[in-house]
């Protein structure tokens, strides 16, 4: 895992001797965020100062692995991290906060602050700019969304003192904002653009290169692909969009899917789908949801009653506008432990430095629940209301049920149109969310064809011939019989069956081989 994760975490080219000169290192802080599933603190800490060691400096920069080492709740928001900070080190020059892909060249980066006023207040990263306004960000900027820069994270972020001060003093005066956290890149340069604009400086570098301080490692997978038989897709959808969206999901990302069943607000044996007997919410849809995870539950315990090992590991839900590289996905949880409890997906987090807040999972782009996840939450995270947001709820009652929430950044809750294509560049991108605007054949052809080995031409019916005078986004020339890969189909028509039998019999028939 440490090879893979981080390889060498802190490529730390120590000059001899020039450390001591040029800066003092006691004075830098470093903070580290790291996944919840990555490195043990003891073992990221020794990785580091063993780089120290080597080239033997006489002092070293205080390292923070979080979470792990500072007791601060909602750190992944960056905001909450600065009072705590102030507390441990205030006497310090420079805070430099890194995330778990970044990589450093030591005697660069202090070379690098040597060209700043530490006196100062300085905000330094590698810029990121919106080119349209986007929902991610509130549509914030709307008349020129390019003007605002804000920094590339996974690059490194680097705070002269006096800017680290700054926002601890406005946090003491202010308290920590009481809304959603969906960016924190964005929203921490949105805090200081009153008082302080970022500076860009292009040795923070995207991929390493001479005279870089700082490079993205790019994602590898940490095992072979998880087997496809052990992924399991839970397509949310109903009536309205089962002539629009759902060929969509046919005939792209479902092909490579070998388990997928589409749950509707009623049975169409077109599709098919399976009836949850739950009517449709035009915003929530926690019912609908937390139908499927009891409807999965059952499997999950009817299969092990009957002395079968057949259920899978992992759980994905998905709306029916959900773009999906399963491929890639596959690749992505070989890095995670189907027998723990985690829920994983691109978080968000909503009041997330309080003490009454939490963080989710956001829905559009997948939410991924282990096996043990999805045994934990059924029958005991039930929803405050028909349309209550239901990746919201499963978040808060993941957490009190002991859950793990996980973030990827690879996973995103809007289209690529809404995120900085130099941010996408450096991700190792699983899915996007809705079709506004944008062609989704287009996207997955585009994003994850490729990688799933499905090139988009044409749909092709039931018999293998091209469907030439149909549409899949185009409800008048609607390709009824869009082909899905044949272990596909079999499983959605497998479920349908066996849904409709089980309504009469509390789900307590055996789960049909072939899902």
């Amino acid at each position: 895992m440490m090879d893979t994760w981080f390889g060498v975490l802190l490529c730390l080219l120590l000059a001899s001797g020039s450390v001591a000169e040029a800066v003092r290192a006691d004075q830098i802080v470093l903070v580290i965020l790291r996944g919840v599933t990555g490195l043990p603190v003891s073992e990221l800490r020794r990785e580091i100062t063993r780089q120290f060691d080597d080239s033997g400096p006489a002092v070293e920069p205080f390292i923070h692995v979080i979470p792990g080492d500072l007791d601060v709740k909602g750190e992944w928001t960056l905001l909450p991290l600065f009072p705590k900070i102030v507390e441990v080190h205030p006497n310090a020059t420079w805070l430099i906060i890194l995330q778990e892909s970044t990589r450093i060249n030591w005697s660069e980066l202090v070379d690098l602050t040597q060209g700043f006023d530490p006196d100062k207040e300085w905000f330094i990263g590698r810029q990121l700019y919106d080119r349209e306004p986007t929902i991610v960000h509130h549509f914030a900027f709307h008349h020129d969304p390019s003007a605002f820069k804000y920094p590339l994270a996974e690059a490194g972020i680097i705070l002269s003192w006096p800017t680290v001060k700054r926002v601890q003093s406005r946090i003491t005066r202010q308290q920590l904002p009481r809304d959603f956290s969906i960016d924190a890149q964005h929203e921490l340069a949105v805090y200081l653009m009153d008082g302080v604009n970022m500076t860009h400086l292009p040795a923070l570098c995207l991929r390493p290169a001479p005279n870089c301080a700082t490079w993205i490692q790019p994602f590898e997978p940490c095992a072979t692909d998880v087997d496809s038989g052990d992924l399991f897709f839970a397509v949310k959808t109903w009536s309205k969009f089962h002539t629009d969206r759902v060929p969509v999901v046919q005939r792209t990302w479902a092909r490579r899917a070998q388990r997928l069943v589409f749950y509707s607000d009623v049975a169409d044996e077109r599709i098919p789908t399976v009836s949850l007997g739950v009517p449709n919410a035009e915003s929530g849809h926690c019912l609908k949801t937390l139908a499927i995870i009891d409807h999965l539950d059952e499997w999950i315990a009817s299969t092990s009653a009957a002395g079968l090992d057949t259920s899978p590991g992992w759980y994905v839900i998905a709306d029916d506008d959900s773009i999906i590289g399963v491929r890639k996905l596959q690749e992505f949880l070989s890095c995670h432990d189907p027998s723990q409890p985690l829920l994983i997906g691109q978080r968000y987090g909503y009041a997330s430095g309080h003490n009454y807040g939490y963080d989710y999972i956001t829905g559009g782009g997948g939410m991924v629940l282990s096996r043990p996840a999805v045994q934990l939450i059924a029958g005991r995270c039930r929803c405050p209301g028909p349309d209550t947001p239901d990746d919201m709820w499963l978040g808060a009652c993941g957490e009190s049920l002991g859950i793990s929430i996980v973030h990827f950044p690879g996973f995103h809750q809007a289209r690529p149109d809404d995120y900085p294509p130099e941010l996408l560049q450096t991700q190792f991108v699983v899915s996007f969310h809705k079709h506004w605007m944008i062609d989704p054949l287009q996207v997955y052809e585009k994003w994850f064809a490729d990688e799933d080995d499905w090139s988009i031409k044409s749909p092709v019916d039931e018999a293998g011939n091209q469907q030439t005078d149909c549409s899949v986004m185009d409800p008048s020339r609607n390709c009824h019989h869009v082909k899905q890969q044949p272990a596909a189909a079999a499983a959605a028509a497998a479920a349908a069956q066996l849904f409709q039998t089980a309504k009469n019999s509390g789900l307590k028939e055996r789960i049909p081989d072939e899902l």
